[in-house]
């Protein structure tokens, strides 16, 4: 994230402009919210603004990195020898499906995919900050469960592409599309279970 510069800040007004900022960016879009539009909603002027980030940019990242970080709230995933690995493995599985069905989450993918077509740098910044938080979450558990000899070794990007490709498949690409509703509570249930028993398939150390 770029740093910030100019005078000292106010930091109730960042906060209200960055709270501003994220609730036009996900409702909006990037080219839709406009710095005149964030400064009326958090009831500043544009100047202000520009004092606490200095262009659209800046506020852009700081604004979806806030927000991913509050989604996605990435605590580690502690493994030790004597863990319940299935009981583990279910609630990783669990917390990453609650995180990607949540309607913010929707809204960022969203945004993503609307950067991403139009080649804008700013999606590689996005997905670093949401999508591989995610995959860095993943594949420290997979360290720590190899460590422990819960499961057989393999590079940890193929473990990491495998869960997430199970876990979601072609019906989180429909939800986004909008033709289909996000699994509720049963069917995640059922995902996450057939999700695993595939992945112990290829990675059970038995």
């Amino acid at each position: 994230m770029q740093a910030h510069v100019g005078r000292p800040k106010d930091l109730e007004k960042r906060k209200l402009i960055l709270e501003a900022a994220k609730a036009l960016f996900l409702l909006h879009g990037y080219h839709g919210s406009s710095m005149n539009q964030i400064a009326k909603a958090a009831g500043v002027t544009k100047l202000t603004v520009y004092n606490h980030f200095q262009d659209k940019e800046n506020l852009f990242t700081c604004a979806i990195e806030q927000t991913c970080e509050e989604s996605i709230n990435a605590r580690p995933l502690c493994l030790n020898a004597h863990s319940d690995f299935n009981a583990c493995f279910y609630q990783a599985c669990e917390l990453a499906m609650n995180i990607i069905y949540l309607p913010e989450a929707i809204k960022l993918d969203h945004l993503l995919l609307e950067l991403a077509a139009e080649k804008n740098p700013l999606a590689l910044q996005f997905y670093n900050v949401s999508h591989q938080r995610m995959c860095n979450v993943w594949q420290d558990f997979f360290q720590q469960a190899t460590r422990f000899k819960f499961l057989r070794p393999d590079a940890i990007e193929k473990q990491t592409d495998l869960i997430l490709s199970l876990l979601l498949g072609v019906r989180h690409h429909e939800v986004l599309l909008g033709i289909r509703p996000s699994p509720d509570q049963q069917e995640k249930h059922l995902i996450i279970q057939d999700s695993i028993d595939l992945f112990l398939l290829r990675y059970s150390p038995v």
